[in-house]
């Protein structure tokens, strides 16, 4: 019982491994064409990626091809950029005194010709438009003072049914607005239309009219405000085209170095006791070349992840154990040409998180492929 702890212990620790030392792929990559050198020495590989950046450190996967195994020498990244351009307005501007903003012509040479611009990655070269100059207040003082003006006011009033032509009828003052108005004129009219003079009180008459007229007058202040200009704000418009690079698109060329490969045949150790025959069963599934490849499909490329071997007799392939090197879930064997031969039409068993699938074996000449997705 102690060995099989120990050994469940190893196995733990390797997965553990094997797990953590996964190397990172490159993502977001479209291939758009495959090279191979007549002599299979070289290989090269053109992707395609819309990610801005740097693939020099992202490690590109070997394949195999023709029985040759393809790994990467050097990666060149081509950056594909286009120009964005647009039309771009500035305004500058100065303060200057009234006796600077006295002469246009003068004002405008103030103005530099050419106004480079640089923001947000843009550039460009803009130029004065001498129509667009503006000048206008930019800091200003008031200042009020009063005059005094002398405002007369005078008022017509007429006084009815009065029993004599005396002046002591008569009101001396009245008040208009607030304003005190004194009596300048009466004119006393008898009830029979015949006049009676002011200073002589004579007429025949029973009932007067008296036409009256007041006048006065006060004083009141007329503010007077001045406001004077201190400074003045002049400004010119630039105009112009600006434009800068946009990344569009990363073209990667990677380049492999080809070899060949070899089939020797790996002995394998006999175990005496069943928690060894498990292990080592482990280890040569992991290591030992069988006469099955299986493949598992990566970004577009089946990647060789794992070997095994069938027989007639024992006709079952179990993924769960190299399934941790696996990216996806679509798989690919490649069998021998002597086992799909003995197998031709024959139904195998691939199991896969307790999932097992059926697939016939149907023999090729060249290469026997058995394509099963879990």
């Amino acid at each position: 019982m102690k060995g099989c702890d120990k050994m469940k212990k190893f196995i733990m620790c390797l997965l553990t491994t094997l797990i953590l030392n996964q190397p990172t792929y490159a993502s977001d990559l479209k291939e758009m064409e495959l090279s191979i050198l007549d002599d299979k020495t070289k290989a090269i590989k053109v992707f395609e990626s819309m990610e801005d950046v740097d693939f020099k450190n992202v490690i590109f996967a070997d394949f195999e091809k023709d029985n040759f195994k393809y790994s990467k020498d050097k990666v060149n990244i081509d950056r594909v950029t286009k120009e964005d351009k647009k039309e771009q307005t500035e305004t500058l501007s100065f303060i200057l005194t009234k006796e600077q903003v006295a002469n246009k012509n003068k004002v405008l040479k103030l103005f530099q010709e050419k106004l480079q611009y640089k923001k947000d990655g843009y550039y460009g070269l803009l130029s004065k438009d001498e129509n667009t100059l503006k000048i206008e207040p930019n800091k200003t003082e008031s200042n009020t003072t009063y005059k005094k003006q002398v405002v007369t006011l005078t008022e017509s009033k007429t006084y009815y049914g009065l029993e004599s032509n005396d002046y002591g009828l008569i009101p001396k003052t009245i008040t208009k607005n607030g304003v005190t108005l004194n009596l300048v004129n009466a004119n006393f009219v008898s009830t029979n239309n015949e006049a009676i003079s002011t200073v002589a009180n004579t007429g025949v008459g029973t009932l007067y009219n008296c036409n009256t007229t007041y006048k006065g007058s006060y004083t009141k202040k007329i503010p007077n405000t001045k406001t004077n200009v201190i400074d003045y704000k002049v400004s010119v418009k630039y105009k112009g085209n600006i434009s800068k690079e946009v990344f569009e698109k990363n073209i990667i060329t990677v380049t492999y170095d080809g070899e060949k490969l070899f089939d020797p045949t790996i002995p394998v150790a006999v175990a005496t006791t069943t928690s060894a025959t498990g292990f080592f069963g482990f280890i040569v599934f992991l290591f030992t070349k069988r006469n099955v490849k299986i493949y598992n499909l990566n970004n577009g490329i089946y990647e060789l992840i794992g070997k095994c071997k069938i027989t007639e007799k024992n006709k079952n392939i179990n993924l769960n154990i190299i399934s941790i090197k696996a990216k996806s879930n679509i798989y690919k064997l490649l069998l021998d040409k002597s086992i799909a031969k003995k197998l031709n039409n024959q139904d195998i068993n691939i199991t896969l998180d307790n999932v097992t699938k059926i697939q016939k074996v149907e023999f090729k000449e060249n290469n026997t492929y058995i394509d099963v997705t879990f």
